[in-house]
């Protein structure tokens, strides 16, 4: 008679699982790894919420406190994940995002646990605290492996955390051959509304342009804090016929195949998944000069770079791009061809194999 075996568990941990980067890579994660039979949990720090397909055999485990301050929840979080891994004793333990990462490190102290961490931002630009900060060149040396989305983030840390570190940049998922692309005098955004993301530049850049070109509009995709601050903008430059903000959509891929181009305004970003997107649906694509869009895109050979906080540079940009057909044929060849780096299935061997060595 076949001896029982032990079937292996794997938990994620993050804030939630609403819309995000780091969300959907964990989503990509768990979904592969319940299918080849183990058992999944995701542990959700601050709701339940859950804006990805998953799974059935995929368990969310919300150990928030909705209603409570982070800072009073914290006992909770630290009790909570360290009683789940005495009792479950998961073979891997991956958490992602920085505030998470230390709470996940501080929770497994003593325990013999097999834990990998994830930076998913510019960890100089994201806004963190000076403790916040401090906790991680004290406590990822305690990781078994730490994943970076570029050598920028890599670079900010000591030569002791990279040195159990590596990069796996983001897995795009793109149905490309569901896309019906019709090119309209449309260009696209996507990102949260929030100052990270800097709409307020493209907005201003899109008014110079639109004075130009007055066939073109703009449409913003994304949800934040600050819609009504970004709407008055756009009222102030009497645009409301010409600047959108639609907010969050479940086709986004069809809109970018229905765009002539791609514009990334952020102040920093730790890898753009909607440029990722973008690029593999060959849209030409503008970005400014932050964190992953400088490692990913070679200015005018599968896109146009542009200095942070340049109206005239963007205006500029967006422009030749309007103008120049032969450039965004060729830019658009080029990221489509760079874009087979970041395939779903490519990305997800780096991770599984990262996960699975440890």
């Amino acid at each position: 008679m076949k001896k029982d075996v032990k079937r292996k568990r794997i938990v994620f941990l993050i804030g939630s699982m609403r819309r995000g980067g780091a969300e959907r890579v964990i989503s990509i994660l768990a979904n592969h790894y319940a299918k080849i039979n183990w058992d999944v949990d995701i542990l959700t720090l601050l709701d339940s919420k859950n804006d990805y397909k998953l799974d059935n055999r995929v368990n969310v485990i919300s150990i928030a406190e909705e209603g409570k301050s982070r800072a009073k929840q914290l006992p909770t979080w630290l009790t909570a994940i360290r009683k789940y891994i005495s009792i479950n004793k998961p073979d891997r333990v991956v958490s992602f995002i920085a505030r998470i990462n230390i709470i996940t490190l501080l929770s497994c102290i003593g325990l013999k646990q097999k834990v990998l961490i994830s930076e998913r931002n510019d960890p100089r630009a994201d806004g963190r605290s000076p403790i916040i900060a401090l906790a991680t060149r004290i406590l990822y040396p305690l990781a078994g492996r730490v994943v970076f989305q570029t050598q920028w983030a890599k670079e900010c840390f000591s030569k002791r955390i990279q040195q159990k570190s590596l990069i796996i940049p983001n897995p795009i998922n793109v149905e490309l051959e569901t896309l019906k692309p019709s090119k309209k005098k449309e260009i696209i955004a996507v990102g949260r509304l929030v100052e990270q993301k800097n709409h307020r530049l493209l907005i201003r850049a899109f008014k110079v342009v639109h004075d130009k070109f007055p066939q073109y509009k703009l449409y913003i995709y994304g949800e934040g804090h600050l819609r009504e601050e970004l709407t008055g903008l756009i009222k102030e430059l009497e645009m409301e016929q010409f600047v959108f903000l639609p907010g969050q959509i479940s086709n986004i891929h069809q809109k970018m195949a229905e765009s002539e181009m791609f514009v990334l305004s952020s102040n920093y970003e730790g890898l753009s998944n909607a440029l990722l997107e973008a690029m593999s649906i060959g849209l030409p694509v503008v970005s400014t000069d932050c964190a992953g869009s400088n490692e990913l895109i070679r200015d005018g050979e599968n896109g146009l770079i542009v200095s942070k906080e340049s109206e005239k540079k963007l205006v500029d940009a967006i422009s030749h791009l309007i103008t120049d057909e032969i450039l965004r044929e060729k830019v658009s060849s080029g990221a489509i061809a760079d874009s087979k780096n970041f395939r779903k299935e490519v990305v997800l061997k780096q991770w599984v194999n990262t996960i699975e060595s440890l």
